[in-house]
């Protein structure tokens, strides 16, 4: 059985819950969220839940939060993750230090969540630097739309998502220390609001004072280090995200469009015709022999 706890605009927090104990075995989704905290209340105690035997992995979008291990503190920035099991001796929390923390987390459970955690604790520890670009966090924001979507409707489809992200975890891992170019805390704030609010109407005037920095120098940043501009990124994660409702989803292609920003068809497919070569119509009908699911724009 799958229910929803809450859900409003991006936001939303769900629960999984099976009849079937067997999910144990291997690995399985609990809880997926993303959530805005601006109260000290949002506060959770490692040693007071009643979720126990489960593994959270918490993905801060932008603002900032906090979480302490023993005598230790660890600030929570755009781009940083934690792990933590549960139950255990930690704490995260708002802490005031900003004016909000948004993040999308994931609750897994299972044998192979467990190896997975133990895994990242010996090699990463519990806070890890990851950027927004990362395959790791694409499938984490992927599988929180596809819940939303309802596109996860049984416990095996639940279990296929958890194993697909723990193995993106292992990957993450394998590849961590020969990153490419480490990224800027201000790009990975500007690139976690693209992400956070692609489907709305937002200006580079918008990226840049979400990451604290002039256009002129918001755009010089995105070519050095993402080689692409503010724009170009905005555009290229919306076709990226209708690729996926069209070959996934039977919404139709004006929907699609509103769904991914664009007020209206006619401007969404001008735009999918000259990035794809084809029109969202024709992607749809040749899904099969088309399976581009990402997109490189120079």
């Amino acid at each position: 059985m799958l229910y929803l706890i809450s859900k409003k605009n991006n936001y939303g927090s769900y629960g999984f819950r099976f009849q079937d104990d067997s999910r144990n075995e291997t690995a399985n989704i609990w809880s997926i969220g993303w959530q805005r905290q601006t109260s000290a209340s949002y506060d959770w105690d490692g040693l007071n839940r009643s979720d126990v035997g489960t593994y959270v992995f918490q993905y801060t979008i932008s603002g900032s939060g906090r979480l302490d291990i023993g005598e230790k503190s660890y600030p929570l920035r755009a781009g940083k993750t934690f792990l933590v099991e549960v139950p255990s001796c930690h704490r995260y929390y708002f802490s005031g230090e900003s004016d909000h923390w948004e993040f999308v987390y994931i609750t897994l459970v299972g044998s192979q969540a467990t190896e997975c955690w133990e895994y990242i604790q010996a090699n990463g520890g519990p806070v890890l630097s990851i950027p927004p670009e990362a395959k790791l966090v694409q499938l984490l924001l992927k599988i929180y739309q596809e819940v939303c979507e309802k596109r996860v409707t049984d416990l095996y489809c639940s279990s296929a998502k958890a194993y697909e992200f723990v193995m993106e975890c292992y990957r993450f891992m394998k590849n961590i220390d020969n990153p490419s170019k480490q990224v800027p805390d201000r790009i990975s704030e500007a690139v976690c609001f693209i992400q956070a609010h692609y489907k709305e109407t937002i200006s580079l005037e918008d990226i840049a004072n979400a990451a604290g920095l002039s256009r002129y120098y918001l755009i010089n940043l995105f070519r050095e280090y993402l080689n692409t501009t503010p724009l170009q990124y905005i555009t290229k994660l919306r076709i990226e995200k209708a690729m996926d409702l069209l070959t996934q989803t039977n919404l139709s292609v004006n929907d699609i469009a509103l769904a991914i920003g664009y007020a209206n068809a006619n401007y969404f497919n001008k735009v999918f015709k000259k990035l794809i070569g084809t029109s969202p119509g024709q992607f749809r009908e040749c899904k099969n022999s088309l399976p581009t699911t990402h997109i490189l724009i120079e």
